[in-house]
């Protein structure tokens, strides 16, 4: 289940892969998925480019990954380290949520 209806946001991987309103449980993956090889990291986007926020999710050299959220609107940048990926695809959840519905504007198709 995606984090709200409309296509607002979207994550893509170091790989080049792109997944459309991505769920907590597709943050558990891609999480999982990380490696030091080829796929270090991942980064949640809007869709529109003036919203002015990101969250990006990297692995680092000590196993842990670290977390960081922007959002220019509200000030915000803030760096997280934690080795919990559940806990990791919960809050990045949980602070795309939080978003004033302004930033989670959604595109209109044609």
């Amino acid at each position: 289940m995606s984090i709200l209806g409309g296509a607002y946001c979207f994550v893509e991987n170091e790989r080049g892969e792109r997944y459309d309103n991505p769920s907590e449980d597709l943050f558990f993956e891609l999480i999982g998925e990380l490696n030091p090889r080829d796929n270090g990291f991942f980064v949640v986007e809007p869709v529109e480019d003036t919203s002015g926020w990101y969250v990006s999710v990297s692995l680092l050299d000590s196993g842990e990954f670290e977390i960081v959220y922007r959002c220019s609107s509200r000030g915000e940048h803030r760096v997280v380290i934690s080795d919990s990926p559940s806990e990791i695809s919960y809050d990045v959840t949980i602070w795309i949520a939080g978003l004033s519905s302004s930033l989670k504007a959604t595109r209109m198709q044609n």
